[in-house]
């Protein structure tokens, strides 16, 4: 019965007797099938690559959790810090004094969050020497700065260029009494892409403390890097709770959490709109069976007469509409892997030929297109496309069985 029904239903699909009305109906309902799978594909292999490069980029760079001091600086750092360091699900601990500041170079001036850093500890807990592009960072001397990309482009500076630091100095309640400034030679350009370039720069932490006349031997806060970066609301509590001092807990949710959370949104959004594509595209199925059973009532009243089961019709139409989709669910599978593949380079050809890029780098936290594929995503699109296309078939494949064979030939 499988054999006679799979024969029929190619003898169907390649029949050239066929209306060119239900050719295009079939044709469109398999490009609609094809085009639904392929975009996709390439948009969940987009979201996979967005939150690869946020997990791999962004999150490699900028504290997984952070005690910053609430009131008065950390005192005895170093025994505290030790100590903090070895909780569980923490990889690495470093120090930090931070402060908003302006950078100036000739008549350009930029504004910049500063960050003091113990280099050898700052290793520790984000990766941003990797990023590195220009000069070098094995030591941070004491009259050294690293610049962002983004802040040495609107500064027009270079390795080796000396820059004015201005800082301000704040009294005990919060108000600006003065500001200190100092000169720092450019000693390293970091490029991480996205807003990172734009807004951090990097010196020492001793030197920082001077200029913002910090109490000697203590600092800001604490910054840690996590095993399990989607543990860090719940490990920043519990080294909250471990800390001698009274802190802020902040952690990478707090600043950059709705970036996570618009991928994952745009991704549930995507999946569904796309889904709705693809079962539109079948709907197309159904009126291609529909007419395909009225253009064959008396091939299926033939069949049933002489002996043909109920049972073979409505597999030979479920075969004959589900080759729609499977056809239009391998083309579609094939191009939105080719697009998930090469994405990347198509992005960067776009980007030179209009000569700007279409992600803000000031904006976005990446200047380009990622792209990252997974099989399981690729299977699931597959899996929805060929089972709504075989629901698509078992209505029109029912009333095939149903067509009274006394009454079609009586009125031949």
């Amino acid at each position: 019965m499988a054999n006679l029904s799979w024969q029929l239903a190619k003898r169907y699909r390649n029949t050239r007797h066929s209306s060119g009305f239900i050719r295009f109906i079939s044709a469109s309902s398999t490009s609609g099938i094809a085009l639904g799978v392929a975009i996709l594909i390439l948009a969940l292999s987009v979201m996979n690559g967005f939150e690869q490069a946020l997990e791999q980029r962004l999150l490699s760079v900028i504290p997984h959790v952070e005690l910053e001091a609430a009131a008065e600086p950390i005192a005895d750092w170093q025994n505290k810090l030790k100590r903090l360091a070895q909780a569980e699900g923490v990889k690495g601990a470093a120090p930090y004094i931070k402060s908003n500041g302006m950078l100036r170079f000739g008549a350009a001036v930029k504004a910049a969050e500063v960050r003091g850093i113990k280099l050898d500890a700052e290793r520790q807990i984000s990766d941003f020497a990797s990023y590195v592009s220009a000069g070098q960072l094995d030591s941070l001397a004491a009259d050294d700065i690293v610049l962002g990309q983004g802040i040495a482009d609107a500064l027009a500076v270079t390795v080796g260029s000396q820059v004015q630091l201005l800082l301000p100095k704040l009294t005990e309640d919060g108000r600006l009494a003065s500001h200190s400034t100092a000169v720092f030679t450019v000693s390293a350009i970091v490029a991480i892409g996205g807003q990172l370039d734009y807004s951090h720069v990097w010196l020492d932490m001793d030197v920082l403390a001077e200029l913002l006349a910090v109490e000697s031997g203590t600092v800001q806060g604490f910054a840690f890097r996590l095993s399990d970066i989607f543990q860090a609301p719940q490990r920043a509590r519990e080294l909250g709770r471990l800390s001698e001092d009274y802190v802020y807990l902040l952690d990478w949710f707090r600043t950059q959490g709705h970036v996570y959370q618009d991928i994952q949104m745009v991704r549930s959004i995507l999946y569904l709109v796309l889904a709705l594509v693809i079962a539109v595209a079948c709907f197309n199925i159904v009126a291609t069976l529909i007419m395909a059973v009225r253009e064959k009532e008396s091939d299926i009243a033939i069949l049933l007469t002489m002996g043909t089961s109920p049972a073979t019709v409505i597999f030979t139409f479920m075969w004959l509409g589900w080759l729609n989709g499977l056809v239009g669910s391998v083309v579609g599978a094939t191009v939105g892997l080719l697009l998930a593949s090469y994405i990347e380079p198509i992005f960067a050809l776009v980007t030179r030929i209009l000569g700007h890029s279409l992600l803000d780098p000031s904006i976005y936290f990446i200047d380009f297109i990622p792209s990252f594929l997974q099989w399981q995503d690729v299977a699931l699109t597959l899996g929805v496309a060929l089972l709504m296309s075989l629901l698509a078939t078992l209505y029109p494949a029912w009333r095939a069985s149903k067509v009274q064979p006394a009454q079609v030939l009586g009125q031949r």
